[in-house]
């Protein structure tokens, strides 16, 4: 948590230094607070599975990786947003904003699922399923 509040003044101070619209900074004040309130909801469901499954299981971990997955999908959009942002300020190309940085966040997206998926390899199903 304390690593989003540094990169959220960072980006903040990035966008005011760059001279960012009302409205930029209201995209960065909207994707900082998605960031911190996916870390928030993280940390919820952390200490609730550990409050409910004490001892280590396939399941609970799955439940906590998923959970820690939706933060960096969070965090890798509101960073993106801040690419899209400040790219045009600091004389990055728009095309290459645009197609660079949203194919990218894609990808990553994806990766992380296909990781989440692979990890937790059924571990989240209930009893009698298949």
């Amino acid at each position: 948590m304390r690593a989003h509040l540094v990169f959220a003044i960072l980006a903040l101070g990035a966008g005011i230094a760059a001279g960012a619209t009302g409205v930029e900074l209201a995209v960065f004040a909207l994707a900082i607070g998605l960031v911190l309130s996916a870390e928030l909801v993280n940390t919820a469901i952390e200490r609730l599975v550990d409050t409910v499954s004490p001892e280590p299981t396939p399941a609970a971990a799955a439940i906590k990786d998923a959970s820690a997955a939706a933060v960096l999908v969070a965090a890798a959009m509101a960073a993106s947003a801040g690419v899209l942002v400040l790219g045009r300020h600091v004389g990055i190309r728009a095309a290459a904003i645009d197609r660079g940085i949203a194919a990218l966040v894609a990808l990553g997206c994806l990766m992380v699922l296909a990781a989440g998926a692979v990890r937790s390899g059924g571990a989240t199903r209930g009893p009698g399923t298949r």
